[in-house]
């Protein structure tokens, strides 16, 4: 089941880019291990991109996206994760 209705949060940026998505959020849109999600993050600025969302609760924040905006490993990120076909 996608995202029902826009979900902020901020969270740290673990090793490898990953971040963990709470466990409010994944109840509340009964996310499963393996859906596509579009999803915002905002740092010093601001990109889209689309990610899996992995069976250990986390995504990953591609390579580009991180070099780009500046983002390190222990740093706190705003995410946004969008409901289906609908990117702002």
């Amino acid at each position: 089941m996608p995202v029902e209705g826009r979900e902020e949060f901020l969270a740290r940026v673990q090793v490898g880019n990953r971040v963990q998505i709470p466990v409010t959020v994944r109840w509340r849109n009964r996310l499963e291990p393996g859906e596509v999600l579009t999803v915002t993050v905002r740092s010093a600025g601001r990109r889209k991109f689309y990610a899996r969302y992995c069976k250990d609760f986390r995504i990953s924040i591609p390579k580009l996206v991180a070099g780009d905006l500046g983002i390190e490993p222990g740093e706190v990120v705003e995410v946004i994760l969008h409901p289906e076909g609908i990117v702002i």
